[in-house]
Order: C-alpha cells, then sequence, then structure tokens
C-alpha cells in the first residue's frame, strides 16, 4: 500500500485511523508478516496479504 492510500479516508465513514495486524513468524525474534490493513472505526478492510500478491 502506498503511503498516500495510507493516508487516505476510509470511504465507508471518513475516517483516517487503521490499524495494521501482524502474524508473529518466531515468537523469540521480531519477525512478522503483515495479516491485512483495517479502519479503526467501521472495521473495513483495506488489504489483506492475499491481495498483496496478486
Amino acid at each position: 500500500m502506498k503511503l498516500e492510500q495510507l493516508l487516505a479516508e476510509c470511504p465507508k465513514c471518513g475516517s483516517k485511523d487503521k490499524t495494521v495486524e501482524r502474524k508473529m513468524l518466531d515468537e523469540h525474534r521480531a519477525h512478522a508478516e503483515m495479516k491485512s490493513i483495517v479502519c479503526d472505526k467501521c472495521g473495513h478492510i483495506f488489504e489483506t496479504k492475499d491481495s498483496e500478491k496478486e
């Protein structure tokens, strides 16, 4: 996701607050991969790991 897209408003509610959910790969190291980017207010999913590969 580009920075412009990350700073854009949510198409459903207009909020700019987003949360990046990550999946920890190794609990003893700080390695993780992105699961999804979700709007904090309404729960709209902007991007998932699967949509990034396409």
